[in-house]
């Protein structure tokens, strides 16, 4: 276990931002867990020290920084700034990090700071060291832009579907109206009275969009048939990441010509980007690189960040292969699949969360671990991932859900078909990815070697219950009303079919979950023993959603790999 070990020791770099003089800030869980970094040409330092995992940042013009840190993985962000001192914005509720003001002296962002359900609008005056409420708008909120055309909000209706607000002088104007589904996100303000965003308004997939905000009249500038994630502007060039089949393409384009090219980049997933005065930083993950801070300069690309990895092998990881299977209907579904080093012991199956989310090859330690340690994973992307546009994350809403549990189901034939498992596999998953994998070792008990289920649901009547509040609204738009579907939640919940499952479980859950709380775990494997079936359960006392600590993540995903081992020596 010590190559495993070693590798789920290795340390990630992300987020880069430039602040004054073009000193780069980043996060690092270098320390142990995430902290706020920064670079100067010449050395790495951390800024400041902090006890707890710094989650997210924001650099003012004269340097101040702003940050929000939680506690024991809770997610419950509260809000710190730091300016020759150190000291508390707003600590009540959750608090969403947002944008200073261009001459850096006011801070604004959204909380739910008087309330339990919405992310209200507020600005921090640093001369006054107050911060004052701006803006009531239902729901979650997001301060993403501020510049001399105002304060730029993105309000979230659901998940997959949002609108962009522009305030000004005591006004909130909807700048992005629209009939039906549309994401609306990521506005910057370029200057001459124009906007650009990202949007799917009238189409399957994200792309760029330029608005007159004179007029509120608005198009396409890029538009393709991949979702456009993450872009920057300079000047009259941007630069744009594409999804292309799970991993990113990296572009720049000439905004007023058009002409668009390919940047050379490394493989793998861009998970932040920043341009600016002609220099990008981005933040790229790679299941053989791990996550990294790289430059794009004049043409080169430069690694700025080198992560420990503590001797781990992870650069024999062979690039993923992209496969596409056919489900139970007929419907083809893309999945990864992941190859050890050498020669397979067995396959896992790994189920990601969301379900508004993609498998792609990025660094995930645990997936990691398991290639050094012998073992393929195999990552199906079932219907309500994301990436495959609009109408493909629909299809699992409400009673459909079955059909994303058969796609489960069809890839395990599918993989025993091919020859790729050659005895059964072992089934993973986290969050909603928990959830199916109980719902796969429910409806196809034979199937599974065993199973790992970790922060995953139970029952979706009782998580929905339970779930943090200003969730609640967001999680019925995807699994169904506790008011008009609790007989179909009932039915699609892991709790109702628990005695089917057959295959030794492994349940890993954090006490501090807001996301899933504990009880989902706590019902599960109270129910499975009292059927005397054969479950581990390993409870989290200072961790959350995700295991935030690298010592714990050492720890449990140890003990996972161990416990896939021994059901594969049976």
């Amino acid at each position: 276990m010590d190559l495993v070990k070693r590798v789920l020791s290795v340390r990630a770099a992300t987020t880069p931002r430039r602040g004054p003089g073009g000193v780069l800030y980043y996060l690092s869980d270098v320390t142990g867990h995430m902290l706020l970094w920064k670079f100067d040409g010449g050395k790495h330092d951390v800024v400041l020290p902090w006890d707890d995992r710094i989650g997210d940042y924001r650099v003012s013009k004269d340097g101040a920084l702003a940050f929000v840190s939680d506690k024991d993985g809770d997610e419950k962000w509260r809000l710190y700034l730091a300016d020759n001192e150190v000291y508390e914005i707003s600590a009540e509720g959750v608090n969403n990090l947002g944008a200073w003001s261009p001459d850096g002296l006011k801070l604004a962002f959204t909380s739910t700071r008087d309330g339990q359900s919405d992310f209200n609008v507020y600005v921090y005056d640093r001369s006054l060291r107050k911060a004052e409420k701006i803006a009531e708008i239902p729901g979650i909120n997001v301060v993403e832009e501020w510049s001399e055309a105002g304060v730029f909000i993105t309000h979230y209706e659901t998940n997959l579907d949002s609108t962009i607000y522009l305030y000004k002088d005591g006004q909130l104007r909807e700048l992005t109206k629209h009939s039906g589904e549309a994401l609306n996100h990521s506005p910057r303000y370029v200057g001459n009275g124009k906007l650009l965003f990202l949007t799917n308004a009238d189409w399957e997939y994200v792309g760029i969009a330029q608005m007159d905000l004179s007029t509120g009249n608005w198009k396409y500038i890029v538009q393709l048939d991949r979702d456009i994630e993450h872009f920057d502007v300079w000047g009259s060039y941007l630069i744009f990441a594409v999804n292309e089949e799970g991993r990113s393409g990296l572009y720049q384009m000439h905004i007023p010509s058009g002409l668009t090219y390919k940047l050379a980049s490394p493989s793998g997933v861009i998970t932040h980007l920043d341009f600016k005065d002609g220099v990008l930083a981005f933040s790229l993950s790679s299941i053989n690189k791990g996550h990294e801070v790289y430059i794009y300069q004049q043409g080169a690309v430069r690694q700025i960040t080198h992560s420990p990895k503590f001797g781990a092998p992870i650069h024999n990881i062979p690039e993923p292969a992209s496969v596409w299977y056919p489900s139970f209907d007929g419907r083809k579904i893309q999945a990864n699949l992941y190859y050890p080093p050498g020669e397979a012991k067995g396959v896992v199956v790994y189920l990601h969360g969301g379900p508004e989310s993609q498998d792609r090859p990025e660094f995930k330690p645990l997936i990691a671990a398991l290639l050094i340690a012998g073992y393929a994973v195999a990552a199906p992307n079932y219907r309500g991932s994301t990436g495959f546009g609009k109408t493909f994350t629909h299809l699992d809403d409400l009673e459909r859900r079955w059909d994303a549990i058969k796609d489960v189901v069809a890839f395990g034939k599918w993989l025993e078909s091919q020859g790729i498992a050659k005895k059964k596999p072992c089934v993973l998953g986290g969050s909603y990815g928990g959830y199916l994998t109980l719902m796969a070792l429910a409806t196809a008990p034979e199937m599974w070697s065993c199973g790992v289920e970790m922060v995953g649901i139970f029952n979706l009547v009782t998580f929905l219950e339970r779930t943090a509040p200003w969730r609640r609204r967001y999680r019925e738009a995807e699994y169904g009303s506790l008011d008009k579907h609790r007989e179909l939640l009932q039915q699609l919940s892991p709790a109702t079919h628990v005695e089917k499952i057959q295959a030794p479980l492994l349940v890993v859950h954090g006490v501090n979950d807001i996301r899933v709380p504990l009880y989902e775990a706590e019902q599960l494997v109270q129910r499975l023993r009292e059927l005397g079936r054969d479950v581990t359960f390993i409870v989290l006392p200072d961790e959350g959603h995700t295991i935030t600590k690298i010592h714990n993540r050492v720890r449990v995903y140890s003990e996972v790999i161990q416990f896939i081992e021994k059901q594969f020596s049976v």
